[in-house]
């Protein structure tokens, strides 16, 4: 009880050695954090002992809940957009309502809704593609500057209409040897959610830094940070830091950086994260040379 002060344990413990069978029990355990356990007791004759065996199926039980919510809101997510589908055929169909009507007042806001549900279902089939590892990346030079700038040319809207100010800090010509389509998706995906949580007005810094091992592609940003509990988990599947953290679009799916963990670790390299809340995040993709990553010109 000194070691472990839980009395389901210690109740699991005498009652072992007091039948001499075999033992099990499940239970929340509360440390620092709280743990989903299932607790094993043998007893051992020769010693006269017991021998517990402690199974953790804490991250198990994490990402059952994770996926519980997604699958919520998932439902929701795709049941908005086929739901307002549905009505727009109905009302068509009864002509209570005219072409004219329906891309005046509806179709922005359908377009919207097709989009947001089109990029679920492929977040959702890129994560199970890479899972089942039948993804084969197709490696070229690439230039890291003309990646991150054409990414930034395709977020400008966002940025412009947040008035965000971003920094590049590449030299013009930093090649390293990836996938390009896949290098975009990890760049694109840690960049606009860097643009997305960040408030109006705030800095986006995106750099390179260079030494005889790596090359470091670094982006940083002034947003609304990240809870220091959540940081161990913000790669896992459908995980997501908070609803307060939700996108624009009032809905994040959880997948983009679980997706961006299995492409950066599918090419070699290592991510890192740190984040304050309200300060804001640093992303860091470490591509180590002599593996994937090349020396720059």
């Amino acid at each position: 009880m000194e070691l472990i002060p839980d009395y389901e344990i210690d109740d699991l413990f005498k009652k072992t050695l007091e039948n001499k069978n075999y033992n099990k029990i499940s239970l929340n355990f509360w440390g620092k954090e709280k743990k989903y356990l299932e607790i094993e007791a043998f007893y051992i004759k020769e010693n006269k002992e017991v021998m517990l065996i402690v199974n953790d199926y804490t991250p198990l039980n994490r990402m059952e809940e994770n996926f519980k919510e997604f699958l919520g809101n998932a439902s929701h997510e795709l049941r908005t957009p086929l739901t307002s589908i549905q009505i727009l055929i109905d009302l068509f169909s009864e002509r209570k309502i005219t072409l004219e009507e329906i891309y005046n007042e509806f179709f922005p806001h359908l377009r919207k809704e097709v989009e947001r549900m089109s990029k679920l279902v492929s977040n959702l089939l890129n994560l199970s593609r890479l899972e089942a590892g039948v993804i084969e990346l197709q490696l070229k030079d690439v230039n890291l500057n003309e990646i991150v700038f054409d990414i930034v040319e395709r977020l400008t809207p966002h940025i412009s209409k947040k008035n965000l100010n971003v920094t590049l800090k590449i030299p013009e010509r930093v090649v390293i040897t990836a996938d390009p389509q896949h290098l975009d998706t990890i760049i694109f995906n840690i960049v606009e959610n860097a643009v997305k949580y960040t408030p109006p007005a705030g800095s986006i810094d995106i750099g390179v830094e260079e030494n005889v091992n790596n090359i470091s592609l670094w982006i940083k940003d002034t947003g609304i940070g990240i809870p220091e509990k959540d940081l161990p988990r913000i790669f896992d599947r459908f995980y997501r830091v908070s609803k307060s953290r939700t996108n624009e679009d009032g809905f994040s799916t959880g997948l983009g950086l679980s997706i961006v963990k299995k492409l950066v670790e599918r090419h070699g390299w290592e991510i890192k994260v740190e984040s304050e809340v309200n300060k804001g995040t640093k992303f860091e993709i470490i591509i180590p040379k002599g593996k994937d990553g090349k020396r720059s010109d």
